[in-house]
């Protein structure tokens, strides 16, 4: 490992303005920035390759620490529940090499909430990218040929493992996660949560300006949806709810871990 401690590391939940912070980290750190942005792809970095980088983000879920060692500075950004859930519908639609593409391509937005089989994609997704469950992400990743990994097998097979949590384990757990770390924004709050990343990071602050605009999706697209669409939605995200109004509620970029512990 290498000498630089803490190792930085922004945990990014699929649909929460991610790509931006990404792209903001890299140009602060350059070579030291590890491209790698989800599972299959990190498990295929070699370990004395991972020595080399300061900053990881991507969708590794609460597992990069079995990869890179425990003392990290993590911090994250939490979205609305339904506006997350509007633009994973979206990126999967015009994303040919998506595992679910081909099924998703077809279907409205509606159709895709009413699709038990898309429960994956919405089911308190961002508390499931939170949770720390007993897995090594290497072992599930031997499962798979290079060929499969290119494909998202490890990062379908990660969420289809979360998907089988209790719903109270699985809000304790995040809670937990969420508690633990240095910083947590929400996505509507992105430039002052770039501002308190700066801050901790010891990096010039970024105007609002200076913010990129990257994967965007236009959610006035959205439009009012149908009451037993958005009954299933609530009750399908009821713990990314509670999660999200909490950090929300917090104003400055602390996750308030008093009001996470005190919710579980």
């Amino acid at each position: 490992m290498s000498t630089r401690n803490p190792t930085i590391y922004f945990q990014h939940i699929p649909k929460t303005a991610g790509t931006s912070v990404r792209i903001w980290l890299k140009s602060h750190f350059g070579n030291h920035f590890c491209d790698a942005g989800i599972a299959d792809e990190l498990v295929r970095i070699q370990p004395q390759e991972l020595d080399q980088y300061q900053v990881f983000a991507g969708h590794f879920h609460s597992y990069l620490a079995q990869f890179v060692g425990p003392d990290l500075t993590v911090f994250t950004v939490l979205r609305n529940p339904l506006m997350r859930t509007f633009s994973h519908w979206h990126e999967v639609r015009r994303t040919a090499q998506h595992p679910h593409h081909a099924r998703v391509s077809g279907q409205s937005f509606v159709e895709f909430v009413q699709d038990d089989q898309n429960r994956v994609m919405i089911e308190d997704y961002q508390a499931r990218y939170l949770a720390r469950l007993s897995i090594n992400m290497r072992a599930v990743a031997s499962r798979f040929s290079a060929d499969e990994l290119s494909g998202f097998a490890l990062a379908e097979a990660l969420e289809q493992a979360s998907l089988q949590v209790t719903k109270p384990v699985l809000a304790r757990s995040a809670r937990e996660t969420l508690a633990a770390m240095a910083l947590v924004g929400v996505c509507e709050r992105l430039h002052e949560f770039l501002v308190g990343v700066s801050g901790l990071l010891k990096l010039p602050a970024p105007t609002s300006n200076e913010i990129p605009q990257a994967n965007v999706t236009m959610t006035t697209e959205l439009g009012e949806l149908p009451p037993a669409t958005l009954a299933k939605l609530q009750e399908l995200t009821q713990v990314d709810h509670e999660l999200y109004e909490i950090c929300k509620a917090r104003r400055g970029n602390v996750a308030a871990p008093d009001a996470l512990r005190s919710s579980a």
